[in-house]
Formats: C-alpha cells, sequence, structure tokens
C-alpha cells in the first residue's frame, strides 16, 4: 500500500509539505498541491481520516440512527439527509437500530467516540445522559421526527393532533365504533410517537362524547404481519370496529388484508386510517386514506440543522432550533361515511 512517504518522494518534497497539502495549509501554494494530489491520486494514496482530522478538528462524517431502515418511512427520512449531506460535501454512517433499544445504546456508545462531527437520532429512545455525553464531547445532536424537552435541536410534526385530527376525520363520517392499533406501551419498547398518537385518539373520541372501548385497543410491532395479527384478533372480539385508525401505514395495510382475510371489504365494512403517506399508499387497494407526514423534508432540515451547528462550533454556540412542521390529511379510498 503506498503511504504519505511515497507521495513526498514522487512530488520531490518533504513529508511535512504533504500533510500540510492535505490538510489544505495556506503555505503551502495551490500548484504544489495539484502536483500532490495528482501523483496521490495515481499511486492510490489517501491520507488517513484520524490524521487530518488531529488537524482540522473535522471530518465532515455524520452519524445517523434509525429504528427501522426497512420502513419506507424511514428510507424517505433518510433521502433528506443524504441529499442535503451531499450538497454540503458531508457524509453520513447509517446505523440501523432494528427498533431493539440495546443495539441503539450501542450505536450511541460507538458513535460518542469515533471521528463523527455531529449526529442525528430518528429515535424515541434518546435520553438525557445520552445528550450530556454528546454535550460533554462537544457533538452536536439533532432529533429527527420527535419533539423533546430537552435542551437540543429538533424537526418533527405534532403526533398528538396529527392522531387528532386523523380521528375526528372518520368520526366526520359517522364512525363512533374506532379501533386503534398502535406501537408497544412496555417500559422497554414504548415509543414517544405511539403514544403521542394513542393519546390523540383517545382525546378525539371524549371530545365526541364516544366510548374508548379497551377491546378496540391492540398493541403491534410497527409491522403489516404484526398489525394484521392484532387486527384478526380485533375483528374477532365482542365489539366490532367500523373503522380502524393504524398509527402507521404499513400497519394499516397489514389491518386491510386482516378485514379481507375475515370474509369483510374495505372501506365497505371497516374503514382503516393510516399514518406518513409513503408511496405504496397510492397504489395499495383500496389506496389508503392517511396522514402525511414531510418525511423528506424532516431529514433535510435536520440535515442542514446540524451543519449550520457544526459550522458555527468554533465561531460560538447557536440556540438549538425547535421546529414543528406541518402534517396533512390525505383522503382516498380506503375510509368511507357509515350508511344509515
Amino acid at each position: 500500500m503506498p503511504d504519505i512517504k511515497d507521495v513526498a518522494k514522487l512530488a520531490n518534497v518533504s513529508i511535512a509539505t504533504v500533510s500540510r497539502a492535505f490538510n489544505n495549509k495556506p503555505d503551502v501554494s495551490e500548484k504544489t498541491k495539484k502536483k500532490i494530489f495528482d501523483i496521490a491520486k495515481q499511486i492510490g494514496y489517501e491520507p488517513s481520516i484520524p490524521a487530518r482530522t488531529l488537524t482540522k478538528r473535522k471530518t465532515n462524517i455524520l452519524g445517523l440512527i434509525v429504528p427501522d431502515i426497512s420502513n419506507p418511512y424511514y428510507g424517505e427520512v433518510v433521502r433528506g439527509i443524504e441529499d442535503t449531506c451531499h450538497i454540503y460535501s458531508y457524509n453520513v454512517i447509517l446505523c440501523n437500530a432494528d427498533n431493539r433499544r440495546e443495539k441503539e445504546f450501542q450505536y450511541i456508545d460507538i458513535l460518542k467516540n469515533r471521528w463523527v462531527d455531529g449526529i442525528i437520532f430518528h429515535s424515541d429512545y434518546f435520553l438525557k445522559e445520552h445528550f450530556e455525553a454528546f454535550k460533554s464531547k462537544n457533538i452536536p445532536v439533532v432529533l429527527a421526527g420527535r419533539a423533546t424537552e430537552l435542551d437540543t435541536a429538533y424537526v418533527a410534526i405534532d403526533n398528538f393532533k396529527a392522531a387528532y385530527d386523523a380521528v375526528n376525520y372518520l368520526i366526520s363520517l359517522g364512525h363512533e365504533r374506532i379501533g386503534i392499533i398502535h406501537g408497544p406501551l412496555d417500559g422497554m419498547k414504548e415509543t414517544v410517537d405511539s403514544v403521542a398518537r394513542l393519546m390523540g385518539y383517545r382525546k378525539a373520541l371524549e371530545e365526541a362524547g364516544l366510548n374508548v372501548y379497551d377491546e378496540l385497543h391492540m398493541e403491534a410491532d410497527f409491522k403489516a404481519k404484526g398489525a394484521f395479527l392484532a387486527a384478526k384478533k380485533m375483528l374477532e372480539g365482542r365489539i366490532k370496529p367500523t373503522a380502524i385508525f393504524a398509527i402507521s401505514d404499513m400497519m394499516a395495510m397489514g389491518a386491510i388484508n386482516a378485514i379481507y382475510d375475515s370474509g369483510l371489504r374495505c372501506p365497505e365494512d371497516i374503514s382503516v386510517m393510516g399514518f406518513d403517506n409513503i408511496d405504496l399508499c397510492e397504489v395499495t387497494r383500496p389506496a389508503l386514506t392517511t396522514i402525511a407526514q414531510p418525511m423528506y423534508e424532516i431529514g433535510a432540515i435536520a440535515a442542514r440543522m446540524l451543519i449550520k451547528m457544526i459550522e458555527n462550533r468554533e465561531t460560538g454556540s447557536i440556540q438549538p432550533k425547535k421546529i414543528i412542521l406541518d402534517h396533512k390529511l390525505m383522503i382516498r379510498d380506503s375510509c368511507s361515511r357509515i350508511k344509515n
């Protein structure tokens, strides 16, 4: 493998000059830098990231932790982050936690001790002690898709209000027995977004004077198969729903499959409301009525916020921004009015 000595010898300069060229020092002429870079490229030499970091204290690398990259929602958020980072010449290390808290904590421990300039979390398990650990190392943090009371930047939607609006739309269609398929509620797997959407659902029903049936509350793992099993159980219960609100589109699609598997139809027998507005919503049958999150924008804004924090780190701290974006009800074919 070629090393810095080979570059220096071929360029007829000192090793120190090669090092200073790669660190863009002004005392090395542009002509000499070009000569050194051309030779390095020809022989396949690349300076190590740690070596450059010791001098520049900057790697242009961001860490990104997401719960489940197989979910199309997270894929769209990541696309927004990566597209923005490309514009600003930053690279991204993607860490997929597989919806496992212990795996996410492992990634947090790794990233806080590695050569990253900042970290984006799309996470419900980011705790105060994690924030304090990164703060002590002067590593800026942005939360994507989740609001927090911590003194860190975030960009998200109002999940409570979005769920409240979704259920009120079902109520406006005459539905009174509205079921919900939400995420796990035990301490280790419970997520902030799931709880907020459940609370929005309950608030809408209570304000309308409707019963909140325990039998119509089902828990699933954010995947279509888990929601399919949850919906089947709901449909076999004593109280039958006329509509189901699933807190993610993948869960909503699982619920629709369960409806047809039970010999029923959507929306003629049971309406289904989703949440996210992933691309599959428009091509599934029936096309899914859902709450649209600005997924790409959440990622792009989070990346821009973090890069600005990094670029301003040396000149002075900036106040972390807390941004709430708008959601939108997308009316398609999976919800219908109750027939008298």
